[in-house]
């Protein structure tokens, strides 16, 4: 009965700007009378992560395409992979399912904040807890948008006339109303979680979107206070042994989402352990592969060595566990993210020997040498690129927007022949434009 309510209640229309009238909608005061079923409400949010396209790590979901997209994996399957050829198209499928399922999801957390919002049944302070993972989750969707589509139409409504003829937001506009839900959500929670497996948002979360979206807004030092106070806290730390860093009880786990049951395998598992050739089968590039050094622990323990027909491969071997999963969620942020936004916002403000040394303690982790204090700024740029692309390769779309915020995406051409320069943009589902042109200009490219 909950899940029938639920369904009827927060399942949005098929496309957010192309929308029927409601129809047999539940009052949805009877959802949030009750702390159970407000609880159900926001666990389906999570849900939509695990299970829609957009944010999941399916190989539909962008922390697989983009790799593809970029130069960290090579598809050696059987069919075309639009990512993999850099021919991302305005009425291709890929477009059409990205923004639909990121809207669709997006509708459903904003009709959750708008039913708890004014409900006089929930304790005030379980609702402050509630809404803001409501408000992470929202900053999670729109600030991944931004970055793959730059002007974007953000909407906080679930008025589905307004959302038929919505505008786009200019890129910095978006930045600043992400911020403000990340701002909200800092004072509503906690560094505690509602569940030990870490499978809801916290605090830490929150600081994490929040010190990227002050690299993306180039506020440099407000992107070094949040990255710190996530160092700072103590509450997680690098994982000594790597082959732990993706388990379920990693110490440097900061959020993870559970597979479908408990004894299911990780999409990541599914998508990257083969032992023959399929459609959609990728292997760690030539490029990434070269990056390693001999002495690089990660290329001991998150690579795999594969040989198919007197072909020799490298598999992604993060998650390792493809039958018979008792271990592995799926890690979505760890702490090495904060060092990562850490380094860089240091590097972007001249703060070379702190720089240096932050990112000196993820490489002497992985069992490299540590960088000297007296690099120049140029070469430490590189450095750190190559530390990220080596650390981040197939985690949520970390190289192509590290790439993108420091100008570098031209390093892709040296790999893959069809990148053009508007390719650091997707292109806005060429239906959604005809259906409502206030969301022209289409991106230029396409």
């Amino acid at each position: 009965m909950t899940i029938a309510l639920l369904a009827s209640i927060l399942t949005s229309c098929e496309r957010m700007i192309e929308v029927d009238s409601p129809t047999n909608m539940v009052n949805k005061e009877d959802v949030y009378k009750d702390i159970s079923t407000t609880k159900a409400a926001l666990a389906y949010l999570y849900t939509n992560i695990r299970n829609n396209a957009f944010l999941s790590k399916s190989p539909t979901g962008i922390h697989h395409s983009l790799s593809l997209y970029t130069d960290e994996l090579d598809h050696i399957g059987t069919s075309d992979n639009n990512y993999y050829l850099n021919m991302i198209q305005a009425s291709g499928p890929e477009t059409i399912l990205w923004w639909n399922n990121a809207y669709q999801d997006m509708y459903a957390i904003n009709a959750f904040i708008e039913g708890l919002t004014p409900s006089p049944y929930i304790e005030q302070e379980i609702k402050k807890t509630l809404l803001g993972e409501a408000y992470t989750l929202r900053a999670l969707y729109y600030q991944n948008l931004v970055q793959l589509y730059g002007d974007i139409p953000y909407t906080t409504s679930t008025d589905y006339k307004s959302n038929t003829t919505i505008s786009k937001k200019l890129y910095q506009v978006v930045l600043v109303d992400i911020e403000q839900d990340l701002l909200q959500a800092l004072d509503y929670l906690t560094y505690s979680f509602r569940s030990p497996d870490k499978y809801y948002v916290n605090k830490a979360v929150a600081e994490l979107l929040l010190s990227e979206n002050y690299l993306l807004q180039k506020k440099y030092d407000l992107a070094e206070l949040y990255s710190s106070k996530i160092i700072d806290s103590n509450l997680y730390q690098i994982d000594e042994d790597l082959s732990k860093t993706f388990k379920k009880d990693a110490k440097s786990t900061i959020w993870q989402i559970s597979p479908e049951q408990g004894s299911y395998i990780t999409p990541e598992a599914s998508n990257y352990i083969f032992t023959a050739i399929a459609a959609n089968t990728s292997v760690i590039s030539e490029k990434l592969l070269k990056s390693f050094d001999s002495n690089d622990l990660r290329k001991q323990h998150w690579l795999k060595k594969i040989e198919i027909n007197d072909q020799t491969f490298y598999g992604v071997y993060k998650y390792k566990n493809k039958t018979d999963n008792t271990d592995e969620n799926s890690i979505f942020f760890r702490i090495e993210q904060a060092y990562s936004i850490l380094a860089e916002s240091l590097l972007s403000q001249n703060k070379l020997p702190q720089a240096v040394e932050t990112l000196n303690v993820i490489r002497t982790k992985r069992g490299l040498l540590p960088l000297s204090t007296n690099i120049a700024k140029v070469e430490l740029e590189q450095e750190f690129l190559q530390e990220m692309y080596r650390e981040f390769f197939t985690e949520n779309g970390h190289r192509f927007y590290t790439l993108k915020r420091l100008n570098q995406l031209s390093q892709i051409k040296e790999v893959k022949p069809n990148w053009k320069e508007y390719n650091s943009l997707f292109p806005i589902p060429e239906k959604q434009l005809l259906i409502n042109t206030n969301l022209n200009p289409q991106n230029n490219g396409y």
